[in-house]
């Protein structure tokens, strides 16, 4: 995993939430569509902090949320990955 940090603390946290969260659903594949109940199953089996799980879960649902496919999009281009 990359080692990006800033000055701001608030930043580098929500920096390395999204790291997680990408490396836990490049894990389950790089689909778009995952259920949140195969990514809770993962965090849970994980071992994160319970206290860090609502904001990894919420880092994971902001990179799929970008996954969401354009129909307008060429069809020849590939979707965004984890």
């Amino acid at each position: 995993m990359l080692n990006f940090t800033t000055n701001v603390p608030e930043l580098d946290e929500e920096n390395n939430n999204l790291f997680i969260a990408s490396q836990l659903l490049e894990s389950m594949g790089n689909a778009p569509g995952l259920t949140a109940k195969e990514f809770y199953r993962l965090l849970i089996s994980g071992d994160y902090p319970i206290e860090d799980h609502e904001s990894i879960t919420l880092a994971a649902i902001a990179i799929e949320t970008m996954m969401t496919l354009d129909p307008d999009t060429d069809p020849d281009e590939e979707p965004t990955v984890h």
